[in-house]
């Protein structure tokens, strides 16, 4: 099961041309040579406004390429901006786009065209320019949008709108590499098959693939984390009971064996390697459950941007294109959404912190207890051998006497396997993490129950995701400087 790569060519232009045949000719020779590079998805990004704008939304419609349109104001009062003949075909762009997403709040006109064109580049992961290489008329013009995106470093695509010459800026053969994206797509299928007929339905196979395989790596890993120091604490007692063996080495070599053991098994496991690849798995379907309980919103995934997680921009790109083609003609109706939001996604999250905070507590309750007992018997055990090597031999039997030490040092290695379980499964820390968001989630589901307008669900929801990722998101930049393995 793999997720379609998507890439997103903004568009920017003048709105009058010389020759607009030779302009619309010369951008479709570009989108079909990209076309002819992508192996997935293509789609435009552009604010469909009079002139080159309306070349480029057609010319995307005539290769059958999605759109997703900005527009400055609202389509009433953009209208106002075109002559009958050009609304006319601004309309028909209109109704066949995927999305239609009102930007900017700046008051006056040239701020709102500006806002537009900056959100068109931040959306985009190549600029398409038809430009004729002049200064713009005013705020927000093509040679603006040019200078945003060069200083930005996005990949740039320079037509002249006169002579028709191209040049490329900031292009390279890698910008279709994503080594992410293919570890990803590499990983097992789903156990048992996915109906994949519609765009959240493919979204949802791509989160239970990586879901079942996160899975699978997360108990595995801990349970091997947790041998070297097994080992270590066997190597410590079999070393003491060689001392008090005689002529018997077999002890003495058993506890080499498993001192070597444990200096070489984290090696040997490749458990750092095992911790990165658990930790882009798990992160990756996190986020894609997120997106996946934000999909019935009006807008696009949001939450957790490109910006937060950069090795996973691919991923985010691919997804908000199959809600964008998901979510055409369709009005999300807000209290329905947060019914289904607050049963599915926070009160569910309730219960699981809920759940595995009392579970970890336990543990490291437990773990604590053996750790002071044992620490305890220890103590007490050589308080009494210190006792009688100061003339108290008639205490114990000197026979006793290595035994006795040997039970101490078996003592004081079993608190500190206990010690440290405690840290490997990091129970302390996850259980107070567990426990305040338990609390913060009981507050944002009482607000959400008591909200009744989209931007205000919007607001709630959106911080209650950050929160469900924040700390992945945190594991995650601890890795993005490590060699990442491809598989």
């Amino acid at each position: 099961m793999h997720l379609p790569v998507a890439l997103a060519i903004g568009f920017t232009g003048h709105r009058k041309l010389p020759d607009e045949g030779k302009c619309r000719a010369a951008i479709r020779k570009v989108l079909l040579e990209w076309i002819d590079k992508v192996p997935g998805v293509i789609y435009g990004v552009t604010s469909a406004a009079a002139g080159a704008d309306l070349l480029f939304a057609e010319t995307c419609l005539e290769l059958h390429l999605p759109i997703r349109v900005f527009l400055p104001f609202p389509k009433e009062q953009f209208r106002n901006d075109f002559e009958e003949p050009d609304w006319a075909r601004a309309e028909s762009i209109f109704q066949r786009a995927l999305s239609i997403e009102i930007t900017g709040a700046g008051e006056e006109l040239p701020e709102r065209y500006y806002e537009c064109g900056v959100e068109t580049v931040q959306q985009s992961q190549i600029l398409l320019a038809l430009w004729d290489g002049e200064p713009s008329q005013g705020l927000g013009g093509t040679a603006d949008m040019v200078r945003y995106a060069r200083e930005q470093g996005l990949p740039l695509i320079w037509i002249h709108s006169a002579t028709g010459a191209v040049q490329q800026f900031n292009v390279s053969p890698d910008i279709l590499n994503d080594p992410e994206m293919r570890f990803l797509n590499d990983l097992p299928g789903p156990s048992v098959e996915m109906p994949s007929g519609f765009p959240r339905d493919l979204a949802n196979a791509w989160f239970v693939k990586l879901d079942e395989n996160a899975s699978r790596a997360a108990p595995q890993f801990r349970r091997m984390a947790a041998i070297p120091i097994f080992c270590t604490a066997a190597a410590a007692v079999l070393s003491a009971r060689s001392a008090y063996a005689g002529s018997s080495v077999i002890w003495l070599w058993l506890a080499t064996a498993l001192g070597l053991m444990a200096g070489g098994l984290p090696t040997v496991m490749r458990l750092a390697r095992r911790q990165v690849a658990w930790t882009r798995m798990r992160t990756a379907a996190e986020i894609c459950r997120s997106c996946l309980a934000l999909w019935p919103t009006p807008g696009l995934y949001e939450a957790v941007g490109p910006e937060v997680v950069p090795d996973l921009a691919g991923m985010l790109s691919s997804l908000n294109f199959l809600k964008m083609s998901d979510r055409a003609g369709k009005e999300p109706d807000v209290d329905e959404f947060t019914r289904s939001y607050r049963a599915e996604r926070v009160q569910h999250q309730i219960a699981y912190f809920s759940r595995h905070a009392d579970h970890a507590a336990a543990w490291a309750r437990r773990y604590r207890n053996v750790a002071w007992a044992c620490t305890g018997v220890a103590a007490m055990v050589n308080f009494w051998l210190l006792l009688n090597a100061h003339g108290l031999n008639h205490w114990i039997s000197s026979r006793l006497r290595p035994e006795l030490a040997l039970s101490v040092a078996i003592f004081f290695q079993v608190a500190t396997v206990a010690g440290s379980l405690v840290v490997v499964n990091d129970y302390v820390r996850r259980r107070d993490r567990y426990r305040e968001l338990h609390r913060m989630l009981l507050q944002w589901d009482k607000q959400l129950e008591l909200s009744e307008t989209w931007p205000i669900v919007l607001r709630v929801a959106s911080t209650v995701e950050k929160a469900l990722l924040a700390e992945l998101i945190e594991w995650r930049s601890h890795i993005r400087n490590q060699s990442l393995p491809h598989k």
